[in-house]
């Protein structure tokens, strides 16, 4: 199907599904992982395996880099790619600051190449599915979107709920709003460290009255993937912990003028299962392929990453 070749460095808990995609489309060249276990368990011809990172980056035989290392990585990975004249799909958070986003973009810029990011929620279709709802007009005028991210999950000691968990539900939310946010509001929980934090609230105002309301968790004894997005028609819900036919729902409820609620019956919206990274992947293949900007571009995560950093500052201001 594709007519070049990539190399993959990271093969960790992430970094195996994307491995098991691009083999199923057979695009890999090398793959390079510093624990020797995660490729012995996962790469069956070991004449992929690189020996280090620039066997990858600097190699003529393949023409885009993926990356899934840890975060802390990803500047350095990306910008001496793009250097070696390679595509580059990164897994989010692009980076761990505004000014190291600005390095990149700049890099990426001046080499004419593409920086892809793994806003992976951008690709699911039942997201795809709720956005083109708002588009059309289901719910009416959009008011406040909900995003809830909660789960026992790996407690990272380099970056924080905010930027592992939080980035996924900002790609979505501008997404949908189209626009910066002109104002935050923060609350956060330390549990596992006095400087990262666990459990996020943050409130997002957007111009035309419109609130984005996200809670990020990884010390949650349940799990709950949902966004919401409440109009003046009705509501639309994203489940990603449920089915396939209920991963999607209207909700025809409405707050009445009276400011009373009349009470509908939800229905579930059609949405077609398929692999979000295996879709998300495929976009990245295709364009590079056909030379096009990707949704999930280099200034799609410079936005995301303009509300981190105001969301990061009003942590400090907060907390430290």
């Amino acid at each position: 199907m594709y007519d070049f070749k990539v190399g993959l460095i990271g093969m960790g808990q992430w970094g195996k599904n994307i491995y098991r995609n691009l083999e199923s489309l057979n695009v890999v060249e090398k793959v390079y992982d510093n624990n020797l276990k995660n490729l012995s368990l996962n790469v069956t011809n070991k004449n992929m395996i690189a020996k280090d990172p620039d066997d990858i980056i600097v190699s003529k035989n393949i023409d885009s880099v993926f990356i899934a290392s840890p975060a802390s990585t990803h500047k350095e990975y990306i910008i001496k790619s793009l250097l070696n004249n390679k595509n580059v799909f990164v897994e989010k958070p692009l980076c761990l600051s505004l000014n190291e986003s600005y390095e990149i973009k700049k890099v990426a810029d001046k080499a004419n190449k593409i920086v892809f990011v793994g806003h992976l929620l951008q690709y699911h279709n039942a997201f795809k599915g709720l956005k083109k709802n708002v588009q059309l007009g289901k719910i009416g005028h959009l008011k406040i979107i909900k995003c809830n991210r909660l789960n026992f999950g790996s407690i990272r000691d380099k970056e924080s709920v905010l930027y592992d968990l939080t980035s996924h539900d900002i790609s979505m939310i501008l997404s949908l709003t189209k626009k910066l946010p002109r104002k935050v509001d923060i609350n956060a929980i330390f549990k596992c460290s006095k400087k990262i934090a666990d459990y996020i609230n943050v409130i997002l105002y957007f111009e035309e009255d419109i609130i984005a309301i996200i809670n990020s968790d990884w010390i949650s004894p349940y799990k709950e993937h949902r966004i919401s997005v409440l109009g003046s028609d009705g509501s639309l819900i994203f489940d990603d912990v449920r089915d396939w036919p209920k991963k999607l729902i209207f909700n025809p409820s409405i707050i009445n003028p009276n400011k009373k609620i009349t009470h509908k019956s939800e229905i579930a919206i059609d949405v077609l299962k398929h692999e979000p990274l295996k879709q998300e992947i495929e976009a990245f293949l295709n364009c590079v392929a056909n030379k096009e900007i990707p949704k999930t571009g280099i200034q799609e995560a410079l936005n995301v990453q303009i509300v981190l950093s105001m969301i990061e500052k009003k942590l400090k201001e907060k907390y430290f």
